[in-house]
């Protein structure tokens, strides 16, 4: 019987819910039921993740007798098995090769474009929009303006973005807005609030507060929008660890549960982000991801899919740091998305440019963010490549 299990050949394979990130030196296993992780530079293990995810494997590789027995390998199984990662079958156990998902989609090959998996017809495209923001002041057009919004899907979220007084003077968009079914926000900042001129309880409220506050409008912002019972969430600039203080206290002494801060890069402050907003391998490896977020973060850009802003002027940005995709009022709704779709920089900008393409944390980390656009640095992490990752 000892004769016997000496001479067993073995499966081995990774369980699909285990996201692999590898280079020519070292691989690191995500278990995104419980977020266990198993790393290793071992060069046969290296090798050994390597065969097992080449597509023609799909996750499971025959595992020799001699080569289990490696000591390394050996204890990177035990180290799977003990974390419910992968596991080995006996060859003499089974029918055949087992059948198994790969645990990773190598979604972004060479020759093929991501973008292509979201071209649709005519009647499809416009489902791919999430989020409008409609930026408003004196110049834009609620009449030309409300009948192109009618063509859009019922799930579209939309943003009123503005000075308060001039998002109150379009009282036409505001009412089309309230007796639309979708999720509806106003954004604008505490300052030179009002009263309410509408019903406005439809409504989410996103409050910008850009630090040194004005008392007296703070105060009489407080007044109104609590007063009127309505859904609000404060949006703090910071671009300090002294404006974060400040954050601190305004909420503690105003009781303000529903709030976010907002870094601000002022192009001095670099020091502040490499401290709190930089990430470090830690922050990545402790993150909370789901294989669906694996697989978005090698498609699309988490941040800016499905997303356009409408300036007063008609014309149109998926993101504002970007270059511009047309004019509302000349091209339409579905003609400005195909061309983000086909042509835009937005919407698919994934970690896939030097020096994140040679990292094995790049599917790891976040889509990129307005911040690396601001910073002009594509990785915003304390983690410094060093490896050349298989093609």
């Amino acid at each position: 019987m000892e004769l016997e299990e000496k001479i067993n050949n073995y499966w081995f394979a990774i369980e699909p819910y285990v996201f692999v990130g590898f280079s020519d030196k070292e691989v690191v296993l995500y278990n995104t039921l419980d977020k266990q992780i198993v790393e290793s530079n071992k060069l046969e293990v290296v090798e050994l993740m390597r065969e097992t995810l080449q597509k023609e494997n799909c996750g499971v590789l025959f595992l020799s007798y001699e080569r289990y027995n490696h000591l390394d390998i050996r204890q990177f199984i035990f180290q799977l098995r003990e974390k419910f990662m992968g596991d080995i079958i006996e060859v003499g156990l089974s029918n055949g090769k087992p059948i198994q998902l790969l645990p990773y989609y190598d979604f972004i090959t060479k020759g093929v474009n991501p973008k292509n998996i979201y071209l649709s017809d005519n009647k499809n495209v416009l489902e791919n929009l999430s989020e409008i923001s409609i930026h408003v002041d004196s110049n834009i057009s609620d009449r030309l303006l409300i009948p192109i919004l009618r063509s859009i899907p019922n799930i579209v979220v939309f943003n009123v973005v503005g000075d308060w007084n001039d998002i109150l003077n379009h009282e036409d968009l505001l009412f089309f807005l309230v007796n639309h079914s979708s999720n509806k926000y106003i954004i604008c900042s505490y300052k030179n609030l009002t009263h309410l001129r509408i019903d406005l309880n439809n409504f989410k409220f996103k409050v910008s507060v850009h630090l040194p506050i004005e008392i007296n409008e703070w105060n009489k912002s407080i007044d109104i929008l609590y007063n009127h019972s309505l859904d609000v969430e404060y949006i703090f600039d910071v671009s300090s660890e002294e404006d974060c203080l400040k954050v601190e206290l305004l909420t503690e002494k105003y009781k303000i549960e529903k709030f976010q801060l907002n870094p601000i890069y002022t192009g001095d402050n670099i020091l502040f982000f490499k401290k709190h907003i930089y990430l470090s391998k830690e922050d990545i490896l402790s993150a909370s991801i789901s294989i669906k977020d694996f697989y978005i973060r090698q498609s699309m850009n988490a941040y800016d899919f499905g997303k356009i802003n409408i300036m007063s002027n008609g014309d149109v940005y998926a993101n504002m740091d970007h270059p511009k995709l047309g004019n509302i009022y000349m091209n339409s709704i579905y003609d400005l998305v195909q061309k983000e779709i086909e042509e835009g920089l937005s919407w698919f900008r994934i970690r896939d440019q030097s020096p994140c393409d040679t990292c094995i944390y790049q599917w790891y980390c976040p889509s990129p963010s307005k911040y690396e656009i601001a910073i002009g640095y594509s990785n915003l992490c304390h983690v410094k490549p060093n490896s050349k990752k298989y093609e």
